[in-house]
This record gives C-alpha cells, sequence and structure tokens, in this order.
C-alpha cells in the first residue's frame, strides 16, 4: 500500500492547550485520540520566531543562522533546498493548504512586479502543489459564504473577522466574547478542512499534504456555540510576577516599547484566554472530521499524521501577548505524531521527554517514506524515538533564535548594528541561557528547576559564572557547526 504523509501546522499553538497535556480546561477530544495512537513529543521547542522564520526552519529542516530568514517578510535563501523541493525530485507530489509564510526574493521578480520594491511573504515555496491559498481569508471561501447565503457585503475580510458585537457596544468586555458572524459549519478551518478531505481522498498513488490552519491565531474570534465554551472566571492564571513590571529586564527597554505592559487588566486576560481555548476546540472539531475521513477512506494505517505549530502564545504570561522573545509559552509547541507502522506500537500513547526540535519534522517525514534525508537538514527523524530503536539519539537541549532589530524605535534602528540584534538561546532540563548579540545587553540565565517560571535571572551571580561560561561556550560550538557553511563543504572535495 502506498504511504501518505499529513503535516499539520496550528499557528500560535500553546503547548499546554491539551487534554492530552494535561491541560484542566481545555476540550481537544480528536488530538487526544489522535496521541493516544500515536506520541505526545512533550518537550518540543521550535527554532525562531515569528512565523516566518519558524516556518522557514521547519520546511527547511535548518536552524536560522543556517536559512538566513530572520524575519517576517524576509526572503529564503536557496527555496529550493526545502522539503517539498526534495520530496519532488524524489518523485513525490507534496500539496499544500493554507499559507507558507515565505518570501520571495525581490531580485528574482522582474522590473514591473509590485513587490519588487515591497517585500511580501504571502508566497508559496517551491515545489508544492497549491490546493487552496487561505490563510485569513480566500475568494473560495467567500464565494462558498454566498452561495449559502450569506449577505454579499458581509462576504469578505472586513465582514468575516469582526465578532458580532451588539449595537450598543462590547460594554466592558473583549469584542471576542462575542460570536463569529459565520456558523460553526461554515468557518474558515472547516472550509479548509473540506478541501484537505477532497484532495486525500480522490484516486492517489501515495500523497504528502501539509495543512496549514491559523487557528487558533489571532483575530480572536470563533463561532458559536465555541465562543462561550469556556468561562473566563475558570480559566488558569497566567505565569506572571509583579517584579516583571517593577524591575523588567533591560532587553525590554531596548526593544523600543514595554512589552510586559500588556494585558494588565484581569478580565482581558481571561476573556482573551477563553476566546482562545474556545478556538482550539472549534479546530479540533475540524481535526476530526479530517482524521475520520482518513478512516473511511481506509488511508488511517497508511498515513503518517504530524501535528504541532509554529510558535506558542504568551496569552498574558510574562504580561505578555504574542510570540516572540525568549520564553517557553512562545518557543514551546504541541508536537503528535502518529506512525501507523508496527515498530511504533512501542511508544502508543506514550508521553515521551526526549527534546524534540521543530527541524526534526521535515526529516521525519522522509524517514517515512522512506526517502534519503537532504543532505542540508540539520535536524533527525523522530522514528527511531517511537520505533524504540537503539541507535536514536535523543536531544539533550534545544536551541532557539530571535532577530528583534524591527522591534527597535526608528531612530534607535539608526544607530544599531543589525546583525548583533540576536538573541541565541539554549535550553536543557536544568537551566535556559540566552546570549545577546549586543554587548550593552547582559546575558540571561534561568534555573529551570527551582524557577519553572522563569523569573530571576541569575547570570550575573558570581556563583553561576561556571555556568554562564559552560552554556555561553556550547552556544558558540553550536553555532560554528550549523551556520551556513555550504561553499566550505563544497571546497573540501577539492582539497
Amino acid at each position: 500500500m502506498p504511504k501518505n504523509v499529513l503535516l499539520i501546522l496550528a499557528d500560535e499553538f500553546r503547548a499546554d492547550c491539551l487534554g492530552a497535556a494535561g491541560h484542566p480546561l481545555v476540550k481537544t477530544p480528536n488530538l487526544d485520540a489522535l496521541a493516544r495512537e500515536g506520541a505526545l513529543f512533550s518537550k518540543c521547542f521550535v527554532q525562531a520566531a515569528p512565523c516566518g522564520p519558524s516556518r522557514m526552519s521547519i520546511y527547511t529542516g535548518r536552524y536560522l543562522c543556517s536559512h538566513g530568514s530572520g524575519d517576517n517578510m524576509t526572503p529564503l535563501a536557496d527555496p529550493e533546498d526545502t522539503l517539498a523541493m526534495h520530496l519532488r525530485r524524489q518523485g513525490r507530489r507534496p500539496a499544500i493548504i493554507g499559507y507558507n509564510d515565505y518570501a520571495l526574493d525581490p531580485r528574482l521578480l522582474p522590473d514591473s512586479h509590485p513587490h519588487k520594491a515591497a517585500l511580501n511573504y504571502d508566497y508559496f515555496l517551491p515545489g508544492f502543489e497549491v490546493i487552496l491559498d487561505q490563510e485569513l481569508d480566500s475568494p473560495e471561501w467567500y464565494a462558498d459564504l454566498r452561495a449559502k447565503g450569506y449577505p454579499p457585503e458581509q462576504c469578505n475580510r472586513e465582514g468575516m473577522y469582526r465578532t458580532a458585537v451588539p449595537p450598543e457596544g462590547p460594554g466592558e468586555h473583549l469584542d471576542c466574547v462575542y460570536p463569529a458572524h459565520y456558523r460553526t459549519e461554515d468557518s474558515d478551518a472547516q472550509f479548509m478542512t473540506s478541501a484537505a478531505i477532497e484532495y486525500i481522498t480522490r484516486p492517489a498513488d501515495g500523497w504528502f499534504l501539509n495543512v496549514n490552519y491559523l487557528k487558533p491565531h489571532g483575530p480572536f474570534l470563533c463561532s458559536a456555540p465555541y465562543h462561550a465554551m469556556y468561562d473566563p472566571a475558570s480559566v488558569p492564571e497566567p505565569v506572571r510576577d509583579p517584579r516583571e513590571r517593577t524591575q523588567p529586564l533591560p532587553y525590554y527597554a531596548r526593544i523600543g516599547h514595554y512589552a510586559q505592559d500588556q494585558l494588565l487588566k484581569e478580565h482581558e486576560w481571561r476573556e482573551l484566554r477563553a476566546c482562545y481555548y474556545g478556538m482550539i476546540t472549534e479546530l479540533d472539531a475540524c481535526l476530526g472530521r479530517l482524521f475520520q475521513a482518513l478512516k473511511d477512506s481506509g488511508q488511517w494505517d497508511q498515513t503518517l499524521i504530524i501535528f504541532s505549530s509554529d510558535h506558542g502564545s504568551y496569552m498574558g504570561d510574562h504580561f505578555m501577548h504574542g510570540k516572540s522573545h525568549f520564553y517557553d509559552a512562545a518557543m514551546r509547541v504541541p508536537c503528535i505524531v502518529r506512525d501507523p507502522s508496527p515498530e511504533a506500537d512501542a511508544t502508543r500513547g506514550q508521553h515521551l521527554d526526549a527534546f524534540v526540535e521543530a527541524i526534526d519534522l521535515a526529516p521525519t517525514a522522509c524517514a517515512y517514506l522512506e526517502v534519503p534525508s537532504h543532505p542540508r537538514f540539520q535536524g533527525r527523524s523522530l522514528l527511531g524515538l517511537l520505533r524504540k530503536d537503539a541507535n536514536a539519539q535523543p536531544r539533550e537541549r534545544i536551541h532557539h533564535e530571535f532577530y528583534y532589530y524591527s522591534l527597535l524605535k526608528h531612530g534607535e534602528r539608526a544607530k544599531a548594528d543589525p546583525d548583533a540584534c540576536r538573541a541565541w538561546t539554549v535550553r536543557d532540563d536544568d537551566y535556559k541561557y540566552v546570549q545577546f548579540g549586543e554587548a550593552s545587553l547582559a546575558p540571561l540565565l534561568f534555573d529551570l528547576k527551582a524557577d519553572p517560571g522563569e523569573f530571576e535571572n541569575l547570570a550575573d551571580q558570581p556563583a553561576y559564572a561556571p555556568v554562564v561560561a559552560r552554556y555561553c561556550q556550547h552556544l558558540l560550538r553550536w553555532r560554528m557547526r550549523n551556520e551556513d557553511t555550504r561553499m566550505e563543504r563544497w571546497a573540501l572535495q577539492y582539497r
């Protein structure tokens, strides 16, 4: 029987927001069932932020210091060295639904092209067959809504991505406490799911499909009944400490705005979290349809399913909203892998605590399809861990990079060295160490066992100087091994 791969990326999905991960409130029955039939990697981390850089790491299987796309809309060099092109060269026809966040190099465009002098990341990586182009919206979805009787004047981005706030206004609430204008069966996520089902059930000799859902990324809204499924009064409190506002890290002064000054009002973080949870459960229902279609079509036992995200979300943690910087809330993501092979029976339903990096997803897909891994992939296949292969080498730590130059005030940007505005992070079970490229910013060190909330920086304490030196040395060697050295490697064959 032909083998299939279904790679699902849900945007801005926190690692803890799964029933299978022990969340006390969020209902994710279909993802929980997937975890029972596969395995949940409980310590999966992305390699970059925000969306664009992280996704480029996923699709290239490489660290940011290798692929070079450091910020949203930053073009990716060598897009031919990605998972999609690699699979196509191996005789596969990878397909995609949703979006890539890939910025095409303007130098490749004709002079008359509108993006010749204006960056844009609404492109798809070469190698993918685009089944449906839909991020925030799509003409196809709007046409479907009109055909179902929705008012034509409402079938657009402005109409469908606003909640049904009453005429008198939201009052003391955020807009997200009100439902979307669309019915749940007609949502954008359900429309994408229908496109995915149509694709996977058409005759094919094996397939690779990447489905990219925008939910639970903003705009924050969900259809009834999901908008009211979770009581804001019951949501878990954010991970935060008052000292983060009274004694902020110098980094936050440097980036030009007080990042830790968001969602301060209790009703704001409570209502936003309740909406976010509703979006997750709404997405989970879509995934239930998709998984059932695989079973009904007889493809369930021939399909590797990977579910993950491009980053997490603070949702009030550290007094922040969004997905950047260097805290676990943004770096840590869910990772469920269901390998249908009998060899993976030994780990079914287990929570595997080995460290996993998002760059491991591309090599995993290749290994299942029995195609050689791309020589530039820096990730490792997870199949060995799933199958308890004695030769599988679990990671001892993870790495993350963040380019913060675009967050500086415009006046500060002119004085700053863009190449220095970087934060490198290494994290293991004991410590998280953050090294800044700018000499004016001292490093950070968090003792994760004593301080899992990452509140107290120990880097300047003399007793921890040996720890700082050890992690700094590791980061230096890691960078030496993983930065882009293609020409040096190419030259070796002639020496």
